[in-house]
């Protein structure tokens, strides 16, 4: 009782945040009336060999940037995106390794635009949380096109840029406040109501182009473009995704924090595979071509998209549908992050090579 009584004292303020944020979807910003989500579909993507072509995937990504900015050319498209003195990011999603993962050509695709629009390669990082998941998915740490980054479990977690929230979470190996056993209570495990931005996140991008791969996930439903750069970026993250509300509605009211929503200028949704069982790890018997690159400035229409394509291919085995997984999709649209009802997404094809 003690150490309840010494945890309600210490985080009043987060119970009067989470108030205040209940409040605010109360009575908070409208839905947007609409929001257009582009996509380029080519069927010369993928190879026979099950390769993706990086000059088809190029061809697919300019496309998208021009579309979306209203541009005449790329170079010109990124470079109203993001500007010389930008350190830029690309949040990537790794952790489905080469099966499901972000892939590096549509990242080497992101990285010809910043290039074109004046952003020198020492101020190009790419990232996720984990190393190892960043190799597997065909990442290098030797290129010279940009820098790959990932978050030291020691110091890559800023004491200066925090999240309190009135859920506690078991800290593990990884979480920057992990300490010797029988620091926190008597039974020896250590519990935190609070979460650390990466240092990546808080202190060292300025624009961010945030590209998730088209994957479920028994955490959130779908890892698209909220749980791609909130989870991979806190420490004592497992505590947001805990069932029943998996997410709900921390990764909307997180992403709404200026340190992400303010940096994030594009969303591309790379779903040149699809997998729809599984995630967001590797699982090949649950993969399919999709062949189809999405771009966005609305994350929530994104996600929304992505929730129905994942939905679509869970059918024909009869897996469950995502709908009480992707609650926190209600809450992104309750305070403004942007539009969830389907009815009001423009799906709009860029391109005319390579139609299905």
């Amino acid at each position: 009782m003690r150490l309840f009584a010494n945890w309600m004292r210490c985080n009043r303020a987060a119970w009067a945040l989470v108030l205040l944020a209940s409040l605010a979807r109360a009575a908070g910003p409208a839905e947007p009336a609409s929001a257009t989500v582009y996509y380029a579909v080519d069927s010369a993507a993928v190879s026979p060999s099950r390769s993706v072509s990086p000059s088809v995937v190029q061809r697919m990504v300019d496309n998208l940037a021009v579309a979306v900015t209203g541009k005449p050319d790329a170079r010109r498209a990124w470079a109203s995106l993001v500007k010389p003195g930008d350190r830029v990011g690309i949040k990537v999603a790794a952790s489905g390794g080469a099966v499901s993962g972000t892939n590096p050509q549509v990242v080497d695709a992101i990285v010809s635009g910043l290039l074109s629009a004046g952003i020198p390669p020492s101020q190009i990082i790419v990232w996720d949380r984990n190393l190892e998941d960043l190799v597997a998915a065909g990442y290098r740490k030797d290129g010279s096109r940009y820098t790959l980054r990932w978050v030291d479990p020691k110091t890559g977690y800023d004491p200066k840029a925090q999240v309190s929230a009135p859920v506690i979470g078991k800290l593990i190996w990884g979480d920057s406040g992990f300490g010797p056993r029988g620091s926190a209570d008597l039974s020896g495990d250590q519990l935190s109501s609070q979460s650390f931005y990466s240092k990546i996140l808080s202190k060292e991008v300025t624009k961010i182009i945030n590209v998730p791969s088209l994957a479920d996930s028994f955490l959130t439903g779908v890892n698209g473009a909220l749980a791609n750069i909130v989870l991979p970026n806190l420490d004592n993250w497992r505590r947001f995704t805990k069932p029943p509300s998996f997410g709900d509605p921390y990764l909307a009211e997180i992403y709404a924090d200026a340190i992400i929503r303010d940096k994030v200028v594009l969303t591309i949704l790379d779903g040149i595979f699809l997998q729809y069982g599984g995630g967001p790890f590797a699982n090949p018997g649950y993969l399919q071509d999709h062949l189809t690159i999405y771009a966005s400035k609305d994350p929530v229409a994104i996600d929304a998209t992505a929730v129905r394509l994942v939905d679509e291919a869970r059918k024909p085995s009869k897996l469950p549908p995502l709908g009480p997984m992707t609650v926190w999709l209600d809450s992104a649209r309750s305070i403004g992050l942007g539009v969830r009802d389907e009815n009001k997404i423009v799906l709009r094809q860029v391109g005319v090579e390579g139609l299905r």
